[in-house]
C-alpha cells in the first residue's frame, strides 16, 4: 500500500485540536455513508486521544530488534545478515496501537544496495567512521477484502471494486539517521514540544503552597512543581500538534532501535556482525501500573 493511501488516516489522527462529533440518531432520519464513517471515527479517535494524552508513546512489550547471525569468526568477511523485529505491542507517536504479531526481517545487504549515496550520507559520521541507522514503526491502515461496488462516475469501469474492510497494520522502517544529542527534558507527547524545565511564574499564594509542601514532603513538592509546569505546557501551540502537513509520517513514527555499522565508506559497507551494534534501550518505553506495582514490591 502506498503512503498516499494512508494519508487520510494520518491527517485525521493528527488533528488533535479538532472537537469530536458523534452521530445523533433519530427515528426516520436518513443516514448515509458519511454517518457510518463518522460513527467509526468518533470511537476510534477517542481511543487514540486517550492513549496519546494519558499514556504517551513507546514500547509496551516485545519489538526487540536483533540480527542473525549475531557473531562471526572475523570482521572482514561480507556476511548475509538479517535484521529482525520480534512480535510486540506499542503506541506510536499519534497514540495509535501498534501490534506486530509475527517476526519481520530484512536482508541488510539488499537494503544497503537499494539506498542512494545521498541517503546513506545522512547517517554517516565521518569522525567515528560509523553508519547510523534508525529502526522505527507506526500504525498503518491496510485495505483488504475488495468487493464489487456501483461506479460513482460514468465510464470508470464495469467492474469497480472497493475494499470492504480496513485492517490495522504496521509500517516498519529502516532509515539512515545520525543519533541526536542527549535531551533530558520531559517529553510526555511525541507530537508536542517537551515540557519546559523552568517553573513558570507563580502567584504569591501558589509559591507559598509549593514552599510549604517542600518542607513537609519533598517528593510531593517535586510532583506539584511538575504539575505547575504542565499548566503551561500547551501555551505555545495549544492542543494542535507540531507536525507539518508533509511530515505526518515523521510524527507518527516510534523509535525501536539505533544501529551502527563500522565502515570508512558508507557506500561500500562490509556487512559483518562484528562490525554491527544494535541499541534497543534508546527507545521510549511505556510504564504501566503493573510495572510500578512490581517495582514497588521489589523495593
Amino acid at each position: 500500500m502506498s503512503n498516499q493511501d494512508d494519508l487520510p488516516t494520518l491527517k485525521q489522527d493528527d488533528q488533535l485540536a479538532e472537537p469530536l462529533r458523534r452521530v445523533s440518531y433519530e427515528a426516520g432520519m436518513m443516514l448515509g455513508l458519511e454517518a457510518t464513517r463518522d460513527e467509526q471515527a468518533y470511537h476510534r479517535r477517542r481511543l487514540t486521544r486517550h492513549q496519546y494524552w494519558l499514556h504517551g508513546y513507546g514500547t509496551l512489550a516485545g519489538l526487540h530488534v536483533s540480527m542473525a547471525p549475531d557473531s562471526h569468526e572475523n570482521d572482514t568477511d561480507d556476511v548475509l545478515v538479517r535484521l529482525q523485529v520480534s512480535p510486540g505491542i506499542a503506541i506510536d507517536g499519534l497514540g495509535r496501537e501498534v501490534l506486530v504479531h509475527e517476526t519481520y526481517c530484512i536482508n541488510l545487504r539488499q537494503w544497503l544496495e537499494a539506498q542512494s549515496e545521498g541517503d546513506l550520507l545522512e547517517g554517516f559520521d565521518g569522525d567515528t567512521e560509523r553508519l547510523w541507522l534508525r529502526v522505527s514503526v507506526r500504525q498503518k491502515d491496510c485495505p483488504l477484502a475488495r468487493q464489487p461496488v456501483l461506479t460513482r462516475k460514468l465510464n470508470l469501469s464495469t467492474d469497480a471494486v472497493q475494499p470492504s474492510r480496513t485492517a490495522d497494520s504496521v509500517q516498519l522502517e529502516l532509515s539512515p539517521e545520525l543519533p541526536p544529542g542527549p535531551d533530558e527534558r520531559f517529553a510526555p507527547w511525541a507530537s508536542h514540544p517537551p515540557v519546559t524545565d523552568a517553573v513558570p511564574g507563580l502567584t504569591a499564594v501558589e509559591q507559598q503552597t509549593l514552599d510549604a509542601l517542600e518542607l513537609d514532603n519533598p517528593a510531593a513538592a517535586a510532583q506539584l512543581s511538575l504539575h505547575a509546569r504542565l499548566l503551561h505546557a500547551l501555551d505555545a501551540g495549544g492542543v494542535a500538534t507540531t507536525n507539518l502537513a508533509d511530515e505526518l509520517e515523521a510524527g507518527a513514527r516510534l523509535l525501536l532501535a539505533r544501529i551502527s555499522i563500522s565502515t570508512p565508506d558508507p557506500v561500500n559497507v562490509v556487512v559483518n556482525p562484528q562490525r554491527i551494534s544494535i541499541n534497543n534501550l534508546v527507545r521510549p518505553f511505556l510504564t504501566t501500573a503493573s510495572q510500578l506495582a512490581w517495582l514497588h514490591r521489589q523495593g
